[in-house]
Parts: structure tokens; sequence; C-alpha cells
């Protein structure tokens, strides 16, 4: 009768109906009124099993009942329509990609995510492109939607980010191999097995300080190698070149500002700080008491400029790359790939973030976006 049962609900939940069963119509199905006095196991019953108490080991019925409701949620993930929170279309899920925090996304949109990232570099940005998670996309995903080149560049930099945090990992000067300094800042590469010093990357020099740049290029004008025109130009080069130069407070990694405010992101690991001070922020408080903007006198269109520009910059915040934005002609959802055009799949136009006007290719040539036509005030 429980086989019956089981026919004749293909597909649904049969253990409630079973024990029903059970409960209100098993004693009159095998025609007992009274109660039933159970006594001890049969061993040697020749009926079916399935009827005897313990006759199968829970250990193994448990895992078994757990694999066939595993399989058929996911027969049932497969078959149902599902929506993609980036592009906003709907497809079946075997078209999607679940993450490990078990959100949805097609594989499309995922496939452009992990692409986009992997080729710029910005590893710590392959999180889940939902706005409130966090979750890091796992390498068995991310070597199914990358290729094999950009698996492997994904596979290179993130060991090179990993070195890079380690702080006893230098590497040679001479082939960039990486290698283990001890404590006394003495590294040998495993390559070429040239023995250096971690923090000059010159030859080892126990008990000596490092030399400094200028040193550096008085040691090579001594040598001949320069001469004062040559080392005059050199010294201006460095000077130039670590003007806007600082250091992450994170990772430690050199970053180099050539333009805009003092709120930058850190390229390797996403860390928010301030380039004035190089202390790590969130938003935009800190410039409370410390400035944004180094400039002393600035014009109306500059101040102007600088106004948009940072409402521009906090709205990319709340909505990063990966994430949706709505098009102000007709309000459907569009995947962001760019904050200062966004092409709309619905209505087919390419409008600007800025002015929120439509935007054609000759005004896209001359770099509409920011330009008095934009802002609708005239260049001083």
């Amino acid at each position: 009768m429980l086989d019956t049962i089981w026919a004749e609900l293909p597909g649904q939940e049969v253990v409630y109906q079973w024990v029903e069963w059970i409960r209100n119509a098993s004693l009159s199905h095998i025609w007992l009124d009274g109660k039933i006095m159970l006594g001890q196991d049969i061993p040697t019953h020749k009926g079916d099993m399935r009827a005897i108490s313990r006759a199968v080991s829970l250990d193994t019925v448990i895992p078994s009942m757990l694999s066939y409701n595993s399989k058929k949620h996911y027969q049932a993930f497969l078959e149902d329509l599902h929506m993609c929170m980036i592009c906003i279309n709907q497809s079946k899920g075997s078209n999607f990609i679940k993450l490990p925090c078990q959100h949805l996304f097609c594989v499309k949109c995922m496939e452009t995510l992990c692409k986009m990232h992997v080729k710029e570099g910005s590893l710590f940005q392959l999180v889940c492109p939902d706005t409130k998670c966090n979750a890091s996309i796992p390498h068995y995903l991310l070597k199914r939607l990358l290729s094999k080149e950009e698996f492997e560049r994904w596979d290179r930099l993130a060991l090179e980010k990993a070195l890079d945090s380690m702080a006893d990992v230098v590497y040679c000067p001479n082939c960039a191999i990486g290698c283990m300094e001890d404590e006394d800042n003495n590294a040998q590469c495993p390559k070429c097995s040239f023995t250096f010093c971690g923090s000059c990357k010159e030859v080892w020099h126990p008990g000596k300080q490092c030399l400094t740049l200028e040193q550096k290029l008085q040691r090579r004008k001594a040598s001949g190698k320069l001469n004062d025109r040559e080392m005059s130009q050199e010294m201006l080069n460095i000077r130039e070149l670590y003007k806007d130069v600082r250091v992450c407070p994170n990772c430690r990694m050199a970053i180099n500002k050539s333009a805009g405010c003092n709120k930058v992101m850190c390229t390797s690991c996403g860390q928010l700080f301030c380039f004035r001070c190089c202390k790590t922020i969130n938003g935009y408080d800190h410039f409370k008491n410390c400035r944004l903007f180094e400039a002393a006198d600035m014009t109306d269109w500059d101040k102007k400029m600088i106004e948009l520009q940072n409402g521009i910059q906090m709205r990319a915040q709340k909505q990063p790359l990966g994430s949706t934005i709505r098009c102000p002609k007709c309000r459907e959802k569009n995947f962001k790939d760019d904050e200062k055009y966004v092409f709309c799949w619905a209505c087919r136009t390419s409008y600007c973030t800025l002015c929120k006007r439509t935007i054609q290719d000759k005004m896209l040539k001359r770099g509409h976006w920011g330009s008095p036509e934009c802002v609708g005030i005239d260049k001083l």
C-alpha cells in the first residue's frame, strides 16, 4: 500500500502521506480492530525487508535520503525560471551560476564580470555582485567562466598578490624570482644564486646601511658612468617620479596619482585611503580635517566640476561595476560597465550618467561627459 501511495504521487512529498495512512488506515487495511503486540525481531524473516525494524542501518539510509533530496532540488533548479539581477533577464537554471552564498546570476553576466576584473588585475573585486554580499567567487567557478589563458593570468596574479602580502618575500633584481629573506634582510635567489639585500636589492652588505638613491648616483658618477649633466637630470627624474607616489597603508603597494582628488583606491587590494596623509578611509568624512583637493585657487568652473564629480564618485561607490542602474528614459535596469555612459538594452539608447540626456555618437567623440554642454554652464 505504501508503494501504491508512492506511485500515485510522482514528484511530490510522500512521507507525510505515509505517516497519515499508517496512523489512520493501516489497522483496518490488514483487518485488525484491536491493538498489536510487538515481539522481538525475527532474523530469518523472508518477507519485505523494508518492513523489518533495523534491517537497514540508518547510517546508510539517511545519507541516501539526503543525496536523493539534493539531486531532486538540483533538477528542479535547472528546470525552473530565474531572474538575473544584473541584466534583469529570465532564463532556466541551466543558464545560471549559483554562488556558494546562494545568490544567482546568469552565466553571461558572470563571465563578463570575471573577465573584466582579471583583465584589469582587480582581483579584489572578484566577489558576489549582490550589493549586500561580499563573498568571494571560488576558483572552480572561475575556471569554468574564464578561458584557459584568462585563468592562468588569474592564477599568476593571485600568486603574486599572495607573495606581495608576505612580509618576508622579496624579488630577485636579476630574474624577478620570489625569495625568502631572513631577519638580517639577506636573501638568495634559488635560480641565479645571487645574494642580495632585501631592502635595497643591491649586493648583500652585512652591517652597513643601504645606499640612498643620491648615493647610488654619486657612485655611478664616480665610476664614470654618469657626467654632471646626466646626474642632475637623473635626480630631477627621481624626484618627479616619487613626488606623486604613496604607499598603500594596507598592502604596502606603491600608488601613483597623476590627477584627481586625494581619495584614492589601491589597485592591488582595493583599500581606500587619503593620498595626502595615507590614512585608511571609508567615505568623505575624513576630508573635514584633511584637504580633498590641493589647489588653492579654483575657478567657478572647477568648483562646479568638483562638486559634480564628488557626487558621481559617491553614487559609483553605492553602485559599483557589476551592479545595475536605471535608465532615465524607460526606467529599465541596466548592467553598469561605465560610470560615464550607459547603454539601455530596453530602449536601445545611450545616455550620460551626469546630465541624464540621450547621447549621440558625435557627442561621444568630442567628449560630452563633463563638458560645458553636459554641465550646463559656460566655461570660464
